[in-house]
Protein backbone atom coordinates (compact mmCIF):
# COMPACT_ATOMS: atom_id res chain seq x y z
CA UNK A 1 0.00 0.00 0.00
CA UNK A 2 2.53 2.94 1.06
CA UNK A 3 5.21 1.75 -1.85
CA UNK A 4 2.23 2.25 -4.11
CA UNK A 5 1.85 6.06 -2.38
CA UNK A 6 5.70 6.72 -2.22
CA UNK A 7 5.94 5.92 -6.01
CA UNK A 8 3.26 8.08 -6.69
CA UNK A 9 4.77 11.18 -5.18
CA UNK A 10 8.39 10.60 -7.13
CA UNK A 11 6.06 10.89 -10.48
CA UNK A 12 4.34 14.17 -8.57
CA UNK A 13 0.77 13.33 -9.66
CA UNK A 14 -1.56 15.45 -7.68
CA UNK A 15 -4.90 16.54 -5.87
CA UNK A 16 -4.43 19.96 -8.59
CA UNK A 17 -1.74 19.95 -9.93
CA UNK A 18 -0.32 23.63 -11.14
CA UNK A 19 2.39 25.89 -11.59
CA UNK A 20 1.31 28.83 -9.76
CA UNK A 21 3.13 30.27 -7.33
CA UNK A 22 2.46 29.49 -3.76
CA UNK A 23 3.68 30.96 -0.55
CA UNK A 24 5.95 28.67 1.06
CA UNK A 25 6.06 29.25 5.05
CA UNK A 26 7.06 27.88 8.38
CA UNK A 27 5.74 28.61 12.51
CA UNK A 28 6.88 26.98 15.48
CA UNK A 29 4.28 24.41 16.40
CA UNK A 30 5.59 23.48 20.25
CA UNK A 31 9.23 23.41 19.37
CA UNK A 32 8.96 22.22 16.60
CA UNK A 33 9.41 23.46 13.04
CA UNK A 34 6.70 22.73 10.43
CA UNK A 35 6.88 24.28 6.83
CA UNK A 36 3.49 25.25 5.00
CA UNK A 37 2.25 26.44 1.42
CA UNK A 38 -0.31 28.05 0.81
CA UNK A 39 -2.73 29.20 -2.42
CA UNK A 40 -5.66 31.16 -2.92
CA UNK A 41 -7.73 33.31 -0.53
CA UNK A 42 -11.14 32.51 1.32
CA UNK A 43 -12.42 29.44 2.70
CA UNK A 44 -9.54 27.31 4.35
CA UNK A 45 -8.67 23.91 3.65
CA UNK A 46 -6.15 21.98 4.89
CA UNK A 47 -4.32 19.08 2.66
CA UNK A 48 -2.67 16.12 5.17
CA UNK A 49 -0.46 13.91 3.45
CA UNK A 50 -0.01 10.44 3.91
CA UNK A 51 3.11 8.61 5.25
CA UNK A 52 6.72 9.13 3.67
CA UNK A 53 5.41 11.80 1.50
CA UNK A 54 5.39 15.26 1.90
CA UNK A 55 3.01 18.66 0.56
CA UNK A 56 4.26 17.93 -3.52
CA UNK A 57 1.62 15.13 -2.89
CA UNK A 58 -0.75 17.53 -3.59
CA UNK A 59 0.79 20.03 -6.48
CA UNK A 60 4.37 20.21 -7.64
CA UNK A 61 5.99 22.38 -10.20
CA UNK A 62 8.80 20.07 -12.70
CA UNK A 63 11.67 20.31 -10.02
CA UNK A 64 9.16 18.59 -7.01
CA UNK A 65 8.85 21.48 -5.39
CA UNK A 66 5.69 22.25 -3.88
CA UNK A 67 2.51 23.91 -5.97
CA UNK A 68 -0.85 24.25 -5.35
CA UNK A 69 -3.58 25.83 -7.21
CA UNK A 70 -6.57 26.67 -5.47
CA UNK A 71 -10.19 26.54 -6.64
CA UNK A 72 -11.72 29.98 -6.83
CA UNK A 73 -13.55 30.93 -2.94
CA UNK A 74 -10.87 28.62 -0.98
CA UNK A 75 -6.99 29.15 0.72
CA UNK A 76 -5.28 25.89 -0.16
CA UNK A 77 -3.22 24.75 2.69
CA UNK A 78 -1.04 22.07 2.87
CA UNK A 79 2.03 21.07 4.98
CA UNK A 80 4.79 19.25 5.81
CA UNK A 81 3.87 16.69 8.41
CA UNK A 82 6.49 16.76 11.68
CA UNK A 83 9.07 14.12 10.40
CA UNK A 84 8.60 14.97 6.88
CA UNK A 85 9.73 17.17 4.12
CA UNK A 86 10.73 20.48 5.04
CA UNK A 87 9.86 19.96 8.32
CA UNK A 88 11.86 19.34 11.31
CA UNK A 89 12.39 15.65 11.71
CA UNK A 90 12.58 14.20 15.52
CA UNK A 91 13.59 10.65 16.43
CA UNK A 92 11.91 10.75 19.18
CA UNK A 93 8.45 8.80 18.93
CA UNK A 94 7.02 10.90 21.90
CA UNK A 95 7.38 13.48 19.30
CA UNK A 96 4.96 12.16 16.88
CA UNK A 97 0.98 10.69 17.56
CA UNK A 98 -1.75 13.14 18.20
CA UNK A 99 1.06 15.52 18.29
CA UNK A 100 0.67 15.11 14.51
CA UNK A 101 -2.81 15.99 14.76
CA UNK A 102 -1.69 19.16 17.19
CA UNK A 103 0.25 20.34 14.50
CA UNK A 104 -2.83 20.63 12.17
CA UNK A 105 -5.02 23.03 15.03
CA UNK A 106 -1.93 24.79 15.62
CA UNK A 107 -1.16 26.03 12.46
CA UNK A 108 -4.70 27.28 11.99
CA UNK A 109 -4.14 29.26 15.25
CA UNK A 110 -0.80 30.59 13.58
CA UNK A 111 -2.78 31.74 10.58
CA UNK A 112 -5.83 32.56 13.02
CA UNK A 113 -8.49 30.36 11.03
CA UNK A 114 -11.36 29.35 13.49
CA UNK A 115 -12.82 26.22 10.97
CA UNK A 116 -10.98 24.44 7.98
CA UNK A 117 -12.15 22.08 5.93
CA UNK A 118 -9.54 19.19 6.34
CA UNK A 119 -8.58 16.67 2.90
CA UNK A 120 -6.77 13.88 4.57
CA UNK A 121 -5.14 10.69 2.14
CA UNK A 122 -3.69 7.54 3.75
CA UNK A 123 -2.31 8.10 6.79
CA UNK A 124 -3.51 11.59 6.51
CA UNK A 125 -6.62 10.16 7.09
CA UNK A 126 -5.96 9.17 10.31
CA UNK A 127 -4.83 12.60 11.34
CA UNK A 128 -7.60 14.26 10.11
CA UNK A 129 -9.55 11.58 12.15
CA UNK A 130 -8.12 12.80 15.13
CA UNK A 131 -8.49 16.14 14.75
CA UNK A 132 -12.03 15.88 13.88
CA UNK A 133 -12.72 13.77 17.16
CA UNK A 134 -10.84 16.13 19.33
CA UNK A 135 -11.43 19.55 17.94
CA UNK A 136 -14.76 19.51 15.98
CA UNK A 137 -15.47 23.14 16.91
CA UNK A 138 -12.16 23.37 14.14
CA UNK A 139 -13.74 21.53 11.23
CA UNK A 140 -15.80 22.52 8.29
CA UNK A 141 -15.67 19.03 6.52
CA UNK A 142 -13.37 16.15 6.55
CA UNK A 143 -12.26 14.06 3.66
CA UNK A 144 -11.00 10.73 3.65
CA UNK A 145 -8.63 9.66 1.07
CA UNK A 146 -7.83 6.09 1.02
CA UNK A 147 -8.17 5.45 4.19
CA UNK A 148 -10.40 5.83 7.85
CA UNK A 149 -9.83 6.70 11.03
CA UNK A 150 -8.28 4.36 13.72
CA UNK A 151 -10.98 3.81 15.87
CA UNK A 152 -10.39 2.88 19.43
CA UNK A 153 -11.11 -0.81 20.23
CA UNK A 154 -11.44 -1.44 16.24
CA UNK A 155 -7.44 -1.94 15.89
CA UNK A 156 -6.57 -5.16 14.66
CA UNK A 157 -2.58 -6.40 15.52
CA UNK A 158 -1.89 -6.24 11.41
CA UNK A 159 -3.45 -2.74 10.84
CA UNK A 160 0.12 -0.96 11.18
CA UNK A 161 2.89 -4.13 10.52
CA UNK A 162 3.74 -2.67 7.49
CA UNK A 163 5.08 0.31 9.38
CA UNK A 164 6.33 -2.47 12.30
CA UNK A 165 8.74 -3.89 9.50
CA UNK A 166 9.72 -0.44 8.48
CA UNK A 167 11.22 0.76 11.51
CA UNK A 168 12.66 -2.72 12.65
CA UNK A 169 14.44 -2.90 9.12
CA UNK A 170 15.89 0.65 10.06
CA UNK A 171 16.41 -0.36 13.32
CA UNK A 172 18.37 -3.17 12.45
CA UNK A 173 20.40 -1.35 9.51
CA UNK A 174 18.94 -3.56 6.97
CA UNK A 175 18.78 -2.27 3.45
CA UNK A 176 15.41 -1.01 2.58
CA UNK A 177 15.13 -2.85 -0.69
CA UNK A 178 14.21 -5.84 2.03
CA UNK A 179 11.33 -3.92 3.26
CA UNK A 180 10.07 -3.22 -0.19
CA UNK A 181 10.25 -7.01 -1.17
CA UNK A 182 8.34 -7.91 1.95
CA UNK A 183 5.70 -5.86 1.54
CA UNK A 184 4.56 -6.36 -2.75
CA UNK A 185 0.90 -7.59 -2.81
CA UNK A 186 0.69 -11.22 -3.27
CA UNK A 187 0.47 -11.45 -7.09
CA UNK A 188 2.61 -8.53 -8.50
CA UNK A 189 5.66 -10.02 -10.00
CA UNK A 190 8.75 -9.50 -7.06
CA UNK A 191 11.39 -7.69 -8.11
CA UNK A 192 15.24 -9.04 -7.77
CA UNK A 193 17.15 -8.03 -4.41
CA UNK A 194 19.32 -5.96 -6.66
CA UNK A 195 16.47 -3.75 -8.03
CA UNK A 196 14.56 -4.05 -5.16
CA UNK A 197 17.58 -2.40 -3.45
CA UNK A 198 18.10 0.60 -6.01
CA UNK A 199 14.67 1.18 -5.38
CA UNK A 200 14.72 1.61 -1.91
CA UNK A 201 18.42 3.99 -2.71
CA UNK A 202 15.94 6.04 -4.93
CA UNK A 203 13.23 6.40 -2.18
CA UNK A 204 14.76 6.63 0.79
CA UNK A 205 18.56 7.42 -0.27
CA UNK A 206 18.39 11.34 0.90
CA UNK A 207 15.27 10.39 4.06
CA UNK A 208 15.34 10.66 7.21
CA UNK A 209 14.33 6.99 7.59
CA UNK A 210 14.53 7.36 11.24
CA UNK A 211 11.83 10.13 11.81
CA UNK A 212 9.62 8.05 9.40
CA UNK A 213 9.85 4.84 11.52
CA UNK A 214 9.02 7.38 14.45
CA UNK A 215 6.59 8.59 12.95
CA UNK A 216 4.55 5.46 11.41
CA UNK A 217 5.13 3.79 15.03
CA UNK A 218 2.72 6.19 16.55
CA UNK A 219 -0.07 6.16 14.15
CA UNK A 220 -1.92 3.59 16.14
CA UNK A 221 -1.93 6.38 18.84
CA UNK A 222 -4.51 8.36 16.20
CA UNK A 223 -6.92 6.38 17.00
CA UNK A 224 -9.98 7.72 18.62
CA UNK A 225 -13.53 6.99 20.87
CA UNK A 226 -16.47 6.56 17.90
CA UNK A 227 -18.54 8.67 20.46
CA UNK A 228 -16.14 11.40 20.26
CA UNK A 229 -16.01 11.15 16.65
CA UNK A 230 -19.90 11.40 16.33
CA UNK A 231 -19.74 14.53 18.10
CA UNK A 232 -18.48 16.45 14.75
CA UNK A 233 -21.15 16.66 12.76
CA UNK A 234 -19.45 18.60 9.68
CA UNK A 235 -19.83 16.76 6.51
CA UNK A 236 -17.99 13.61 6.27
CA UNK A 237 -16.87 11.84 2.84
CA UNK A 238 -14.93 8.88 2.49
CA UNK A 239 -13.11 8.26 -1.16
CA UNK A 240 -11.31 5.05 -1.94
CA UNK A 241 -10.40 3.34 -5.68
CA UNK A 242 -12.19 0.31 -6.72
CA UNK A 243 -9.06 -1.83 -6.50
CA UNK A 244 -8.25 -0.45 -3.18
CA UNK A 245 -6.57 -3.23 -1.22
CA UNK A 246 -9.20 -5.28 0.44
CA UNK A 247 -7.82 -3.70 4.10
CA UNK A 248 -8.45 -0.62 3.22
CA UNK A 249 -11.65 -1.06 2.18
CA UNK A 250 -13.23 -2.91 5.45
CA UNK A 251 -11.82 -0.49 6.89
CA UNK A 252 -13.59 2.43 5.25
CA UNK A 253 -16.41 0.57 5.26
CA UNK A 254 -16.10 -0.48 8.83
CA UNK A 255 -15.97 3.20 10.28
CA UNK A 256 -18.96 4.31 8.31
CA UNK A 257 -21.37 1.67 9.40
CA UNK A 258 -19.58 3.03 13.16
CA UNK A 259 -20.18 6.47 12.30
CA UNK A 260 -23.91 6.05 10.75
CA UNK A 261 -23.12 9.44 7.92
CA UNK A 262 -21.25 10.51 5.49
CA UNK A 263 -20.81 9.69 1.84
CA UNK A 264 -18.39 7.07 0.67
CA UNK A 265 -17.53 7.12 -3.06
CA UNK A 266 -14.90 5.24 -5.80
CA UNK A 267 -12.91 6.29 -8.10
CA UNK A 268 -13.14 3.66 -10.78
CA UNK A 269 -9.80 1.72 -11.58
CA UNK A 270 -7.98 3.36 -8.84
CA UNK A 271 -5.69 1.59 -6.48
CA UNK A 272 -3.95 3.54 -3.35
CA UNK A 273 -1.11 4.98 -5.67
CA UNK A 274 -3.59 6.48 -9.09
CA UNK A 275 -6.57 6.86 -6.99
CA UNK A 276 -4.87 10.66 -5.98
CA UNK A 277 -4.20 11.24 -9.66
CA UNK A 278 -7.54 10.29 -10.96
CA UNK A 279 -9.25 13.87 -12.29
CA UNK A 280 -11.86 11.81 -10.29
CA UNK A 281 -10.67 12.32 -7.48
CA UNK A 282 -10.23 15.75 -7.65
CA UNK A 283 -13.48 16.90 -9.27
CA UNK A 284 -15.05 14.80 -6.02
CA UNK A 285 -13.15 16.69 -3.61
CA UNK A 286 -14.09 19.97 -5.35
CA UNK A 287 -17.77 19.27 -5.71
CA UNK A 288 -17.65 18.26 -2.10
CA UNK A 289 -16.28 21.25 -0.86
CA UNK A 290 -18.65 23.14 -3.06
CA UNK A 291 -21.89 21.73 -1.53
CA UNK A 292 -20.89 19.36 1.22
CA UNK A 293 -21.75 16.56 -0.67
CA UNK A 294 -21.45 14.63 -3.85
CA UNK A 295 -24.03 13.77 -6.26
Amino acid sequence: MLIRLLISCCLAGCLIPSISFAADETFNSKGVKIRYVTDGKGVPVVLIHGWMSDSSMWGADLTGNTKLKSMDGFMAIALDCRGHGKSDKPHDVAQYGTEMADDIVRLLDHLKIEKAHLVGYSSGAFIAGNVAARHPQRVLSVIYGGQAPVIAGQVKPTDFSECELFAKTVEEGKSLGSYLLAIMPAGERKMTETQADSLARMLYGRKDVKAFAAAGLTFKDLAVDIEELKKCQAPTLFIHGSKESAHVKNRVAMVHELLGRGDVRMVEGGNHMTTLMNPQFGNLVKEFLRDGKVK
